[in-house]
């Protein structure tokens, strides 16, 4: 949860904010408190969406849908208005880790938990049907986890399963790794296709992987239509029923019935043993002692009355959690019916309970981890097995699942962070401070560190630039009298191999460490590409002498990973071109009318790709085929800021400005739309 700016609404509806929750292409999500004294999570449409007329149709329907859901197993939609200024809509809150996050924290669940969660899988999707629609994206990241049983989430893309399917171009449902083959081919769907859905989501709780792998999107899309699931991490009992949910023919997949009578005859966990594993309870106890904290804080607390008022709504609403004596966790069993905990012992007891010294120190790591996507945005980078993304901002650097969308952790902040940054393709990591430079390993232990030889005259470290291996490290070191040192550093033997005086605000070094380009500010050249080995300037930039009258230059560059050649993208010229490092020629060139925001390669080097913006200056970016010379995208590309590809080209992450931060966008490297988005 993160507090409420001065530009957040007080109220939206009848509904007063008590914080935020999160913030997606959507729109901003908010912890509320409803007339009635309910707890609810409210999501507001952002502007630009509302006024899409288009958009405010399917946002109707959506409320229209998701309303007629009624079920232990799906949160009930309060209220909406998708007609109001800023268009709203309130489901009940549910204070719990979601599926992946619970999996990515503590692994794969054991068998008895992966039974009770397909049978409250299946019962959701039995109410989502019986209301005649369709759930079509459900997926770890839209499953919550309660004791009472799994809560599923987000009818954002639910249609009527009467008439026909949506198939308007460019427009589509789900998530690849989730996805039914009749979905991939764009064949009519059934509630079956949910039911396909619940087997993947079941298959990656069991093992932490999605049933047929990870990769891009297209690579999955195709694994789900042409091969088998990967069941072997499964435990044998449930493999028939899975085997049969992710058939290729949809008639040949069991109903959500007929899966809840099966699983219903079959051992489920004790009353007392709850259907979750220990570590994950403990994270809901988690969630409900900062549920606290957030609805009894000082700026929402007007008297012990409103506070017992807030305590009653939150127990019912969670409607899960009851700690006997400090001592654990007594469960209803999901899948019975019984009165379960009264209301008023939920979050009070939780409160009472929380004796952990380090409470204070978790609640100061995750206000830096709320602020994760605020201030200034310094850079985006995977983690050299591409599983992971770091980003960099000046509150923070933190690392996210990006496939899910969800927080791993907070790896630097407050006086901890440094205030340059970057990771080596093999997973190093580098970063300058005030009086060093330091150098972790994969798993953030720190290796080695560098400091100043002349300790007395030295001002600042700053522009860490690793080699795709990590080996070699450029950097600059500023003393004093403003003088600017580029040295580049083999850390495994503490050798400085290269250095020179100059007035270079960043170096950047070659993936294989053989050459170096500096950028000079606004001093010309502008950009000057040296080759470290023979210590001699490659080219220049701009190329021309600029002339009266011309633009300040701007530039952004980046090395092809596979050759000698690198990209370079500006405004002086209005072009970006491919130099060949060996000769200094330009080996292509493109038209390149946009003011640049960010150049990269495929990691196969078959593309090139220039960022753009996402304002209203030069929108959208480029991306040409260096083979064929062509441009490879249309008039709707998302390539906004920075891009930065996969390491397998499994995605292409992009910034989107934001008035009150930034947003992470991950775009399918074929279409250039975004599947998902990180703020």
């Amino acid at each position: 949860m993160k507090p409420l700016t001065s530009t957040d609404p007080v109220h939206i509806g009848p509904h007063r904010l008590l914080s935020r929750l999160g913030a997606g292409a959507m729109g901003q999500v908010y912890l509320a408190r409803t007339a009635q004294g309910r707890l609810a999570a409210v999501k507001a449409v952002r502007r630009e969406l509302a006024e899409d007329t288009d958009f405010l149709i399917r946002f109707a329907r959506e409320v229209r849908t998701a309303q007629r859901v009624r079920g232990p197993f799906t949160p009930a939609v309060l209220g909406a208005d998708p007609d109001a200024p800023v268009p709203w809509m309130a489901t009940e809150y549910v204070p719990g880790p979601t599926l992946s996050e619970a999996v990515r924290a503590n692994g794969p669940f054991p068998e008895a938990t992966l039974r009770v969660l397909a049978l409250g899988l299946a019962q959701a999707l039995q109410a989502v049907h019986a209301a005649g629609l369709m759930h079509r994206d459900l997926k770890p990241g839209n499953i919550l986890l309660s004791p009472r049983g799994p809560q599923v989430i987000d009818f954002g893309i639910a249609r009527a399963v009467e008439g026909t399917v949506l198939t308007k171009t460019g427009q589509s449902f789900g998530t690849p790794s989730y996805t039914s083959p009749e979905q991939v081919l764009g064949q009519a769907t059934s509630p079956a296709s949910d039911v396909f859905s619940l087997a993947g989501v079941v298959v990656f709780a069991a093992t932490g992987t999605p049933a047929f792998g990870r990769g891009r999107a297209a690579e999955v899309l195709t694994r789900v239509v042409s091969l088998e699931p990967d069941l072997g991490g499964v435990p044998q009992s449930l493999r028939p029923l899975l085997t049969r949910c992710l058939a290729k023919d949809p008639a040949a997949r069991p109903t959500a019935d007929e899966i809840v009578r099966e699983l219903s005859f079959a051992p489920l966990p004790a009353n007392e043993q709850g259907w979750l594993p220990p570590s994950v309870h403990q994270e809901i106890n988690d969630h409900h002692r900062e549920l606290d904290r957030v609805v009894t804080a000082p700026s929402v607390r007007s008297a012990p009355v409103e506070r017992r008022r807030v305590l009653r709504a939150t127990g019912a609403v969670a409607g899960t959690l009851l700690l006997l004596s400090g001592v654990g966790l007594a469960i209803a069993r999901p899948w019975e019916p019984g009165p379960g905990p009264t209301a008023d012992a939920t979050p009070e007891a939780s409160a009472e309970d929380d004796t952990d010294g380090d409470a204070t120190t978790e609640d100061e790591e995750d206000e830096v981890a709320r602020t994760a996507l605020t201030g200034t945005f310094y850079g985006i980078h995977f983690s050299g097995d591409g599983e992971s993304l770091y980003v960099n901002s000046s509150e923070s650097i933190t690392r996210w699942d990006w496939r899910e969308a969800e927080l791993i952790e907070t790896v630097f902040s407050g006086a901890e962070r440094p205030h340059s940054f970057d990771v080596g393709a093999e997973g190093t990591l580098a970063g300058a401070f005030e009086d060093e430079v330091r150098i972790w390993n994969a798993e953030h232990e720190e290796v080695a560190t560098y400091t100043s030889r002349a300790p007395e005259d030295l001002d600042l470290f700053d522009s860490v630039s690793l080699s795709a291996d990590g080996s070699l490290l450029a950097f600059r070191e500023r003393d004093q009298d403003e003088n600017v040192t580029v040295r580049v550093w083999d850390w495994s033997q503490d050798t400085v191999v290269w250095e020179r005086r100059v007035d270079a605000l960043r170096p950047v070094l070659a993936p294989d460490g053989s050459h170096l380009v500096l950028d000079h500010g606004s001093n010309l050249p502008r950009l000057e590409v040296l080759n470290l080995g023979t210590d001699t300037t490659v080219a220049t930039f701009p190329r021309n002498e600029p002339g009266e009258g011309d633009p300040h230059p701007l530039y952004h560059f980046a090395f092809d990973p596979q050759s000698a050649h690198l990209g370079v993208s500006g405004n002086a010229e209005k072009t970006t071109v491919v130099l060949d490092l060996a000769t200094g020629d330009v080996v292509h060139e493109f038209d390149s009318s946009s003011l640049p925001n960010g150049v990269a390669f495929t990691p196969d080097g078959s593309r090139l790709i220039s960022g753009g913006g996402s304002g209203g200056i030069s929108p959208g970016g480029s991306m040409w085929d260096l083979e064929s010379q062509e441009p490879l995208v249309s008039g709707t590309t998302v390539i906004y800021e920075q891009p930065t590809v996969h390491p397998e080209g499994e995605t292409i992450a992009v910034v989107e400005s934001d008035p009150e931060g930034f947003i992470v966008l991950f775009l399918d490297p074929d279409a250039q739309r975004d599947t998902h988005a990180l703020g």
